[in-house]
């Protein structure tokens, strides 16, 4: 009998080679995702039994795009690697999907980073705190309605939202002082890279907040634009820009 614990493993194997084989830059993808785990490429290409300018030459796009074989040998290199460390990353991704539709407005990942600077300028952002995080890689997004999380969302689910990709940006809207998802955040283990706030204006931001995010690393922000519409459209251009 399979476990849950298998199960979702699988379940994170098949993820990360269908977003390899689907992508028009699998280099940048399988970059990503050895990033993702915190594994050199020399680790890696150990596993593969391969050299690791073979491995670059992949993740650079200097040879086509590699087989099927060649990518089940990648994922599994990177799960191996990871039990050997415990099991860290692949606790931290491997959680089933849940449907969080009722919350999430939108949400999408960069096949390669983009800085929390350039980020927060698509959002028309104000720095509050992290100054020194703004050249920070963020490989995605996800704008949450912060009044509907609040109704609808469980731990759990609060829990995959800030599991399935620490490097990520949270946009936050309909808040109304900025503290909640900072709490939320400092309760949580895992750390987004990039929590933005959007609703109140910069006097109606909670100092606590504002101190829990330079406690806990985070760089923060407040999006000035005035619709999510809009935050959402400066979010997607950014996915245009690093295909």
């Amino acid at each position: 009998m399979v476990t849950m614990e298998e199960a979702s493993k699988e379940e994170l194997m098949r993820r990360i080679a269908g977003e390899i084989i689907l992508s028009e830059s699998p280099g940048r993808v399988m970059r990503k995702w050895r990033a993702l785990f915190e594994l050199t490429q020399a680790e890696v290409a150990r596993l593969m039994r391969i050299s690791p300018s073979v491995l670059s030459d992949y993740e650079n796009d200097r040879r086509r795009s590699p087989g099927t074989g060649f990518i089940r040998r990648l994922v599994q290199a990177l799960i191996e690697a990871d039990e050997l460390r415990g099991g860290v990353q692949i606790r931290k991704y491997a959680i089933f999907h849940r449907n969080l539709s009722a919350a999430v407005i939108d949400l999408d990942e960069f096949e390669s980073p983009r800085t929390a600077r350039e980020v927060i300028s698509a959002v028309g952002g104000e720095v509050l705190a992290g100054d020194n995080l703004l050249d920070t890689p963020v490989y995605g997004y996800t704008v949450i309605d912060s009044l509907k999380a609040i109704k609808f969302l469980d731990a759990y689910d609060f829990l995959h939202l800030f599991g399935k990709n620490p490097m990520r940006a949270f946009v936050f809207t309909s808040v109304t002082r900025g503290r909640s998802p900072m709490v939320a955040a400092r309760l949580y283990p895992i750390k987004p890279r990039l929590i933005v706030v959007h609703g109140p204006r910069r006097e109606q931001v909670d100092k606590l907040a504002i101190e829990l995010a330079e406690l806990e690393n985070i760089c923060f922000a407040l999006s000035t634009l005035p619709t999510v519409e809009e935050i959402v459209d400066g979010l997607r251009s950014l996915r245009k820009i690093s295909q």
